[in-house]
């Protein structure tokens, strides 16, 4: 009972919630060119704010603008997990090149790979929005 009572007040003194702790945030967030993405995503996303976050909106853009024909790798992975979809859409943003913006938004229309409307059709949708809080939006 003693040894008990010690464990407990060891661990209230430790401030442990019981819950596993994310990863501290890197020094800093590399711009990632491929799926991988979503392995950083995994440890980091409580990271996803600031200059982390317009990190992570270069990334998506790198990934969407030179190696889009990797999109059916994203529709895997946002089948997988949900919150991964809407974090790569919530990342083509108005904090991306406007050119870049205007290639994830034509690519979705004119290049969208058999049996991924929906996420193509996402993807033009938050390109149009991105435009429009870039000031670039018809």
């Amino acid at each position: 009972m003693k040894q008990l009572l010690l464990l407990l007040a060891l661990i209230l003194a430790l401030g442990s919630t019981g819950k596993a702790q994310q990863p501290q945030c890197p020094d800093s967030m590399p711009t990632l060119h491929t799926w991988d993405l979503y392995r950083s995503f995994g440890l980091f996303k409580s990271c996803d704010d600031g200059a982390y976050a317009e990190g992570y909106s270069e990334s998506v853009a790198r990934i969407l603008v030179d190696r889009w024909t990797t999109l059916p790798r994203l529709c895997f992975l946002g089948t997988k997990n949900g919150a991964f979809r809407k974090f790569v859409l919530k990342h083509v943003d108005g904090t991306l090149d406007t050119k870049d913006i205007e290639t994830i938004k034509t690519n979705a229309k004119t290049r969208c790979p058999h049996g991924l409307q929906s996420l193509c059709a996402d993807l033009e949708k938050q390109a149009n929005a991105a435009l429009k809080d870039a000031g670039a939006g018809d």
